[in-house]
């Protein structure tokens, strides 16, 4: 564990070395221009854009999982909180209540430990070259229901490459590492994503858009079972800092959830940039 965590800090110094800033994509119309919003919502899989500097953002959804046998899990909700701290640097909290049931016995709830982490922006994405971000932090174990509490405090860590290509498409893939706080054998993962943004109109604050997405994702214990999953949906850009999300997925081997469903929202505020209101004055 201690050589992969060093491995991974190495190959984060080298990436931010290498960093560099570059505009948001749009198209060559303004007034059709795809906003691209940065929310990790409803897919596994993460992009590389961060919540812009000095913005904070709330993500809350809901979400259900069928195991074959007569297993249910239920989060109500799952959230994440991110602030922005510069072009650079992301902070971010994350959690989850949830809810096991079997057929037949008695239902278990309670908080899974709080992961406390960052983002960091490390390559742009220029033209079909993908850009690159990481994802680590920490899971606090004392900041959970007894029920649900882990015996360690457990890192984790993700690396996302995204690609912006012609005609409102992306590329999406994503590989990671999880620690139970259990052990010391982590969990891999692994995504690849394809989505489509389709621009319905933009007037003043107001921007509609539709993400659609299409992922396949893999979650492997080590030492146990894969467990690959597929899953689309499409998210609904209301305005630039509001935005509603749906999704249905499904496992693909006989250890994964026969359904997967969720739904959420994401938040962004302040909702002015303050900036440009100083300019306004």
């Amino acid at each position: 564990m201690r050589k992969t965590i060093s491995l991974s800090i190495a190959f984060l110094v080298i990436a931010i070395s290498y960093a560099q800033d570059t505009s948001i994509i749009t198209t060559s119309n303004p007034e059709k221009s795809i906003y691209h919003f940065s929310s990790t919502r409803p897919s596994f899989s993460e992009g590389i854009l961060l919540v812009p500097s000095g913005k904070a953002q709330v993500e809350l959804g809901v979400a259900y999982s069928y195991f074959s046998g007569g297993y249910h899990q239920i989060q109500h909700p799952a959230f994440l909180l991110k602030y922005g701290i510069s072009k650079y640097f992301e902070f971010r909290i994350n959690g989850d209540a949830t809810t096991y049931k079997a057929d037949g016995y008695a239902s278990v709830t309670g908080f899974h430990p709080i992961f406390i982490g960052m983002k960091i922006k490390m390559i742009d994405a220029k033209k079909y070259a993908p850009g690159s971000s990481f994802i680590g932090g920490l899971s606090v174990n004392f900041i959970s229901t007894k029920n649900f509490r882990t015996k360690y405090v457990a890192p984790y860590f993700k690396i996302t490459m995204e690609q912006f290509l012609p005609k409102n498409v992306g590329l999406v893939y994503n590989y990671g590492l999880i620690w139970n706080g259990e052990d010391a054998k982590p969990t891999y993962n692994f995504a690849i994503a394809t989505n489509y943004t389709h621009f319905l109109k933009s007037k003043e604050e107001k921007h509609h858009q539709i993400k659609y997405f299409f992922e396949v994702y893999g979650i492997y214990p080590h030492g146990e079972k894969i467990d690959v999953r597929v899953n689309t949906g499409f998210a609904y850009l209301l305005n630039k800092f509001l935005q509603f999300d749906v999704s249905v997925g499904a496992g693909l081997l006989k250890n994964s959830p026969r359904v997967i469903t969720s739904a959420g929202l994401v938040i962004r505020f302040p909702k002015k940039d303050k900036v440009k209101e100083k300019k306004k004055k």
